[in-house]
């Protein structure tokens, strides 16, 4: 019965589509610590989904690395501009300038225009390696989890 089961998980396409993906770390893995609350970010952006009113499919996620606090917003479109947008409303006039934030190297993150914009306000950026997405762990997370409560 234990391999009927098995066998119908794995031919079962919204079981394979909806299921956890876990891998071993390669080596171990060096924790990102912030010594006090809002000072260093996670950012990602998430999507694109389905269209919704106002034409949001997209999401960005900010998530605090001390206190797990999440910020997010819906959407229409990524660009440097909207990143920017987010983190002085979202971030900087309601927590404060922050040290740091990591985030992947998506042109939206990677781009001059947030750089010299971080620079101008003294935030350090860093970025995760493309082979190690999850060195932004707790942000992948936090996509994961609000994921799973939009399906439901």
């Amino acid at each position: 019965m234990l391999q009927d089961a098995h066998g119908l998980v794995r031919c079962c396409r919204a079981c394979q589509e909806h299921a956890n993906v876990n891998h071993q770390p390669a080596a171990l893995m060096q924790p990102l610590e912030s010594p006090c609350p809002f000072d260093q970010w996670g950012l990602d952006l998430v999507g694109p989904f389905p269209q919704a009113t106002g034409q949001r499919k997209f999401f960005i996620v900010a998530v605090d690395y001390f206190t797990k606090w999440v910020e997010a917003e819906a959407l229409a479109k990524i660009s440097e501009k909207e990143v920017i947008k987010f983190l002085w409303k979202n971030i900087i006039c309601r927590f404060g300038i922050p040290r740091a934030i990591v985030s992947d190297n998506r042109t939206q993150f990677s781009d001059n225009k947030l750089k010299d914009w971080c620079k101008g306000l003294a935030i350090k950026q860093f970025f995760t390696s493309v082979s190690n997405p999850q060195a932004n762990g707790q942000t992948k997370v936090t996509n994961r989890m609000i994921l799973q409560h939009l399906k439901t």
